[in-house]
């Protein structure tokens, strides 16, 4: 119990959380422009006893609840971008500091494919 917890991210699609009795993996798979499937698994021990080990409804309700809230957050924000009042603006380093680090990675990944590549001298 006094183990902590630690978050791993692998951009551009999972994310994991691992704690003392049991982990998180999440995937977030684009799918077209509007839709997204974000797959919620939990790992436990290979030997662990549903019922005994652990309770599956205390071990999965806050992690559905919030990818649940995160779903009508996601969808009401993709209603307002498809709206033709919409227009960008910049992000706000203290809400959505992922999706920063995100479209970074994404910008330098680009840079790095879409540079002319250098020829060895002969």
């Amino acid at each position: 119990p006094d183990a902590g917890t630690l978050l791993m991210f692998h951009y551009p699609s999972t994310w994991n959380h691992f704690l003392p009795d049991h982990s998180l993996t999440f995937r977030v798979m684009p799918i077209s422009p509007t839709e997204t499937e974000v797959t919620t698994t939990w790992l436990v021990h290979k030997d662990a006893v549903e019922g005994v080990d652990y309770d599956l409804k205390r071990l999965t309700e806050v992690w559905i609840a919030t990818n649940d809230e995160d779903r009508e957050i996601v969808e009401t924000n993709q209603q307002g971008i498809l709206s033709p009042a919409y227009v960008p603006g910049p992000y706000s380093p203290g809400q959505e500091s992922g999706v920063m680090q995100f479209a970074d990675w994404y910008a330098a990944w680009l840079e790095r494919a879409l540079a002319p590549r250098q020829v060895a001298a002969e």
